[in-house]
């Protein structure tokens, strides 16, 4: 196994070595919360979105308003902030292993609060 691969380090274990550091329950529209997580032994990652939408769970990396050449806050057509990503991965394999272990994490600690269901 590669050095820089993100995988435990078993080698049947196909998933990531991430502990859930502090949750924080937002459930508005199909935001359900922010996680702080540490992913292998030292790189944490704060502001981590958690979401909900038609029966599908995911989480993204932390994101950053998009802003325009006038200084403000960037919105769709809908009037949505726009946001850009700080940190991505870059394939869909590594950004599914990683949203499934921030998903499974938070249900492990907070049974639920990923769910479309979920009004505290």
């Amino acid at each position: 196994m590669p050095a820089n691969d993100i995988r435990n380090s078993s080698p049947q274990s196909n998933t990531l070595r991430l502990a859930l550091l502090a949750w924080k329950s937002t459930p508005r529209g199909s935001l359900r919360g922010f996680a702080t997580v540490r992913l292998g032994k030292s790189l944490k990652i704060t502001d981590v979105i958690v979401l909900c939408s038609n029966g599908k769970r995911w989480a993204n990396m932390p994101a950053k308003p998009q802003i325009d050449k006038d200084g403000n806050v960037a919105r769709d057509d809908r009037g949505k902030i726009k946001y850009v990503p700080i940190v991505e991965w870059m394939d869909k394999e590594s950004a599914d292993r990683f949203s499934e272990a921030v998903i499974e994490a938070v249900e492990r600690e907070h049974p639920g609060q990923t769910s479309g269901d979920y009004a505290p």
